[in-house]
């Protein structure tokens, strides 16, 4: 029942801070007390499990992450469109397609992500799909980035955690874009651009 409630990864932590909050009522410490029990419900809130309404639609590239759509960029036949996630955003990471994917990380730092010192050095991760490739930059809150699933994954489905800094999703410079600047996207829900169908593309070569 509690893996339905909290993710798996954030039990661990949850469990210490609870442990925490028992002994300093055993010790009488009031401060203490109140202290991990904010950061017990804290961490709950966190790590929650969210019900949602799943995208199944196969022409659409879903948000694999709860953030705010920060920027949009087009280049060369590309486009990418980056998700600020913050420690109140759900930090369920789910599958954007159906099909494996490929994982490439580098190890780096969890310093404060405002700075292009920050980008660089920070802990990242691709994550790289049929039609989509997902880039993440780990900030302050993030103790590594947390895959736990490559192979046989289906659309929406969960395949890690990611607490806190910045996703960019970068699709062909084909596929209609149906987000913009400012937007909330949710994990699994929100669509980010949809795929041309193959009629489409045949009308478009006539053209």
């Amino acid at each position: 029942m509690f893996d339905s409630v909290v993710a798996k990864e954030g039990q661990k932590v949850i469990v210490i801070a609870f442990f925490a909050m028992i002994v300093s009522i055993l010790i009488g410490c009031g401060f203490l007390v109140t202290l991990f029990f904010v950061a017990t419900l804290f961490l709950i809130f966190i790590f929650r499990n969210k019900d949602i309404s799943f995208n199944n639609n196969n022409s659409d590239i879903v948000s694999p992450i709860s953030g705010i759509v920060t920027a949009i960029d087009s280049y060369d036949d590309k486009k990418e469109i980056y998700i600020d996630v913050s420690l109140c955003n759900n930090h369920i990471l789910r599958a954007v397609q159906d099909g494996d994917c490929k994982i490439t990380n580098k190890r780096g730092l969890n310093l404060i992500l405002n700075s292009y010192k920050a980008k660089k050095l920070n802990e990242k991760a691709i994550i790289e799909f049929k039609d989509a490739t997902i880039k993440l930059c780990s900030s302050i809150f993030n103790k590594s980035i947390d895959i736990t699933k490559t192979q046989d994954l289906r659309k929406c489905e969960k395949f890690g955690v990611f607490l806190q800094g910045q996703i960019s999703v970068i699709v062909d410079n084909t596929n209609d874009i149906v987000v913009k600047i400012g937007d909330k996207v949710n994990s699994g829900e929100s669509t980010l651009a949809i795929i041309p169908s193959s009629e489409n593309e045949v009308e478009l070569e006539k053209e």
